[in-house]
């Protein structure tokens, strides 16, 4: 059954060397019956505009084909809308698809007329929503967590907020997105450069400290930079929460949204 689908594609599959790959996808899409009203993301448009048009038309299903960054770019106001999502990746970076068990290319379209929906939990800075993480690198802010307490690093140290992301070298997720929580981890500056996790990280050199809370508020004493599911803003405050259940997508059956086993304590 169509579902009213509707298809946002990233503006970079324009190019000549995706032309086939895209062409795979569209006839894979055709042969499944999960065809729909397509756009294309562009610098002159707006996402929110192109995707509310999507649903006033009628559309329940929202497919993003691109990569992590395609679906980062819409995904500050999804959650909004009464649709669930579907995410085909055609380029790196994609270690959110590997998250939620999406193969590359014309495979995903099976994962997406399969329609195993999960529904995940999204954070929340400021007014603007999240699905990954909050990172702030070499700062001396603090997180007042749960309005009970305030955890920062006694000099610069890094500041993660997770809610998807991350897996450790042997492919356990780090974050849940599906408990109601986020994961705040808070690691000391080394003499080496830290690096912001690719989806996969090995042993850490630094340890860190780790807390869930449910609300908090990052504060410094000057203005920081921070990275919002990959973008970047600069402020002195920032409110950060989750919203449990918030959005619903699709995912394949080898997704890791959620650690086998975890010794983050929550706050309360």
């Amino acid at each position: 059954m169509n579902r009213l689908y509707a298809f946002l594609y990233d503006d970079i599959l324009s190019a000549p060397s995706f032309q086939r790959t895209v062409a795979n996808i569209e006839t894979r899409c055709s042969v499944l019956g999960i065809q729909g009203r397509a756009s294309r993301l562009a610098i002159f448009r707006s996402a929110k505009e192109v995707v509310e048009g999507m649903v006033k038309d009628g559309a329940q299903t929202i497919v993003i084909v691109g990569n992590d960054k395609t679906l980062e770019k819409v995904m500050w106001f999804l959650p909004d809308l009464p649709v669930t999502i579907g995410y085909i990746p055609v380029c790196e970076p994609f270690g959110i698809a590997g998250l939620l068990g999406i193969p590359p290319g014309d495979a995903a379209c099976d994962i997406v007329a399969a329609r195993r929906v999960e529904t995940l939990d999204i954070g929340k800075i400021n007014d603007r929503y999240f699905l990954t993480d909050v990172y702030i690198e070499d700062s001396k802010a603090t997180v007042r967590v749960d309005d009970k307490f305030t955890i920062g690093a006694i000099r610069a140290g890094t500041i993660s907020i997770r809610n998807l992301g991350g897996v450790t070298a042997q492919g356990v997720a780090i974050a849940n997105a599906k408990d109601g929580w986020l994961d705040l981890g808070i690691s000391p500056m080394v003499d080496a450069a830290p690096s912001r996790f690719p989806w996969a990280i090995s042993s850490p050199k630094r340890e860190e400290t780790c807390v869930r809370f449910k609300e908090g508020r990052i504060q410094s004493q000057e203005p920081i930079d921070i990275l919002v599911d990959g973008h970047q803003f600069n402020g002195f405050s920032f409110e950060v929460s989750i919203i449990p259940n918030a959005l619903k997508i699709i995912t394949g059956r080898n997704k890791r949204l959620e650690p086998v086993s975890s010794a983050i304590l929550p706050s309360e």
